[in-house]
């Protein structure tokens, strides 16, 4: 898919309120690249010199616990950004970047930001978003807390789908599995009891929700 890098990053909400002048510099900085399904954009702790906005396509966040199950932290949707945190923390990427479908996205070298926070309105707009994401992580560490498996997995469709009762499965099994903060085994036996339960039907991509 072709895309016009300046409106990319006009119509992104990160870039939101930023001067002509500002969205014309960063789209000489964008690096473009064309990813393909399962590719990987970067790898948890490993060295970090770039942020990303994504243009098309989907990239998932995820993270490895300590018991070495996978987290989802954050799927990724066209006009976000995303691996900001390598600017001012360590420079290390803290999850795993993988295009769950064929993306687009533009990197950003760290020390080209740098240069653009001396400006007082980027650096205003930057440090309001690193808010926002802070709290939507604090939401995330509280979903995966306060609800069990099989109640993040109605929320889940509930959320990804909307409230209907039939619903076209467009994940993989292991996906929905990451999503909803649990092992590909632990989701396989909940979808077994539901469906034995009577509370679900699910036949190759059709889900029913009885």
């Amino acid at each position: 898919m072709k895309h016009d890098t300046i409106q990319v990053i006009e119509q992104s909400s990160f870039f939101q309120g930023l001067s002509r002048e500002t969205i014309i510099k960063l789209s000489k900085l964008a690096l473009k690249k064309n990813c393909a399904k399962n590719a990987v954009l970067f790898s948890e702790d490993t060295h970090g010199d770039s942020m990303f906005l994504l243009a098309d396509g989907a990239v998932q966040l995820s993270k490895i616990t300590p018991d070495g199950n996978e987290i989802v932290i954050r799927t990724i949707k066209p006009g976000d950004v995303f691996a900001e945190v390598v600017l001012f923390e360590k420079d290390r990427y803290p999850v795993t970047a993988i295009a769950v479908s064929k993306s687009t996205v533009y990197s950003f070298k760290k020390d080209d930001i740098l240069d653009l926070l001396n400006e007082r309105g980027f650096r205003n707009d930057f440090i309001t978003n690193l808010m926002q994401k802070m709290r939507y992580l604090a939401e995330r560490v509280r979903y995966l807390t306060s609800y069990d498996v099989e109640q993040r997995f109605f929320m889940f469709l509930e959320e990804h789908y909307g409230d209907t009762a039939e619903i076209e499965i467009d994940l993989s099994k292991k996906d929905l599995a990451a999503a909803i903060g649990t092992t590909p085994e632990t989701f396989s036996r909940l979808t077994k009891r539901l469906q034995s339960e009577g509370k679900i039907e699910w036949s190759g991509k059709q889900l029913v929700i009885l």
